[in-house]
């Protein structure tokens, strides 16, 4: 269960950095310029306070499927996941990092900043200004969907998108 909710992340994290990692091998160094504009664009996207959101949401939904304020054995599993999401939260300058260098290899500087003014615009602020509050609430949706898959596996039913 652990094992599958740090892969969960890891999907989660690809896609807010807005990309697909490439393999391991070693990237030609990207331009600072293109760094500089990543960079301004990961901040005014609010990409690290997303990041910190996420941990904390993920964390309250894994103690609350653990049955952590009610079980010693959920509280434990709680207790774990939390510590491995410190362990990442760890590494997130350095995912900042990875992230800017990835965009910096994908767009031009003139691309992010074109980018970065439309979230510093009023749609754009206010895009990022409800960002987290869409994804609780998409979240909610999720775990509305995921508990329903649950319930009808135990009662030994095949889930069905064609059922409401």
């Amino acid at each position: 269960m652990m094992r599958q909710l740090l892969q969960t992340l890891a999907l989660f994290l690809m896609c807010l950095s807005g990309a697909a990692l490439a393999d391991d091998a070693p990237a030609a160094t990207p331009d600072p310029a293109r760094v500089a504009a990543a960079r301004d664009l990961l901040e005014v996207t609010g990409v690290t306070k997303q990041m910190d959101g996420m941990v904390e949401a993920m964390s309250r939904g894994f103690a609350k499927g653990a049955n952590a304020d009610n079980s010693e054995a959920g509280k434990k599993l709680s207790d774990q996941f939390d510590s491995s999401m410190k362990k990442l939260l760890a590494y997130k300058d350095q995912m900042i990092t990875d992230f800017a260098n990835l965009y910096a290899e994908t767009f031009t500087a003139e691309e992010m900043k074109a980018v970065a003014d439309f979230y510093r615009s009023g749609p754009g602020a206010k895009f990022i200004a409800q960002t987290p509050e869409l994804m609780k609430k998409g979240a909610e949706i999720g775990m509305k969907y995921s508990t329903k898959i649950a319930d009808e596996m135990k009662a030994g039913q095949t889930p069905s998108p064609d059922q409401k």
